[in-house]
């Protein structure tokens, strides 16, 4: 592949002091060669700071920003405005991408004339899922596929036109710490007609145990809400597929919240807010028994408006189980 476009890679960094150099090293070996690596350490309290400046040494393309930590969406902000490239990719610090990743996602924009590129496969512990596929969607039906959980919801596993982030003055909202991937995600999605979606997976997202995505914290799910209900309001793309997908979206963070709170035996705590999930469960059962296809997940869903708090307590047996097979 010619190298004529320049690829800005973004990766924000705080407290993955034993996860940075592997991530970095993933991408100073990349196949393409004209990208520059922006690690921004958010005031991170570990070593991780000291081992972008080790590293910074290594390669030339490499940039190190150090900042006051004031979180992730401030973290890739902080990377956007200084990004030189023609094409944004944005890499988790405690995760890794294969060799192919940036010409791979460079392949799919160029070839097929879109200013986004979406990924829906990643390695993630046992899944391995990989194919040639690519496919051509509308903005709408991306958008979609995001609400419904078909494409993952966040910014890394993509590539973005600088032109298009950088000509809407799109950033991440920094009052959003919890589902502002999405919301970058949404937003870009306005401005376009069309999106290719690739299914090779080149990214390999770690479960590090430590990082605050692992653990319930009921202030970033109440977070998530509200980024969902900006999404909503910056919407110039509406269908009634979109609705119906992003209410479900909605609807699970309810579910989230309930097992997180019985998880953290906190309910008393948050009793009002225990009640309101329940309520708004038993409220969209309709929507969501529709909206399934198994028949299994059906029982299930009816089961867990009936006995919210029971199967809670069934889902979290079966999340220890899985984590301690990994």
């Amino acid at each position: 592949m010619e190298q004529n476009n320049k690829v800005s890679i973004i990766v924000p960094v705080y407290n993955v002091e034993n996860y940075i150099y592997e991530c970095v090293n993933s991408l100073m070996h990349q196949d393409y060669n004209n990208i520059e690596i922006i690690l921004v350490d958010d005031g991170s309290p570990d070593k991780s700071g000291e081992i972008l400046d080790r590293l910074k040494l290594l390669d030339e393309r490499i940039i190190v920003v150090h900042k006051l930590n004031e979180g992730v969406s401030s973290a890739r902000n902080a990377g956007l405005k200084i990004a030189s490239g023609d094409y944004l990719m944005f890499v988790d610090g405690d995760d890794w991408v294969d060799p192919n990743y940036v010409s791979y996602f460079l392949s799919l924009v160029k070839n097929n004339k879109c200013m986004i590129g979406i990924n829906r496969n990643n390695y993630y512990v046992n899944n391995s899922k990989s194919s040639d596929d690519i496919s051509i969607v509308t903005a709408e039906k991306a958008i979609e596929w995001i609400y419904s959980g078909d494409i993952f919801v966040a910014v890394w596993n993509k590539i973005y036109s600088s032109k298009l982030v950088k000509n809407n003055n799109i950033f991440f909202n920094q009052d959003i710490w919890f589902g502002e991937g999405m919301l970058f995600n949404i937003e870009c999605l306005q401005f376009v007609d069309s999106v290719v979606v690739g299914e090779k997976t080149v990214y390999h997202q770690v479960y590090n145990v430590n990082s605050a995505m692992r653990k319930f914290n009921l202030d970033s799910y109440l977070c998530g809400i509200r980024s969902l209900d900006i999404q909503r309001g910056i919407w110039k793309k509406r269908t009634n597929d979109i609705e119906r997908e992003w209410l479900f979206h909605r609807f699970m963070y309810n579910r989230y919240i309930i097992v997180g709170l019985v998880e953290t035996n906190t309910l008393k705590e948050h009793a009002s807010i225990y009640k309101e999930c329940v309520r708004n469960i038993r409220k969209n059962m309709t929507l969501v028994v529709k909206r399934e296809k198994s028949f299994k997940h059906k029982i299930g869903w009816i089961c867990f408006c009936i006995f919210p708090r029971l199967m809670a307590k069934r889902e979290i047996r079966i999340k220890m189980r899985f984590v301690g097979e990994t």
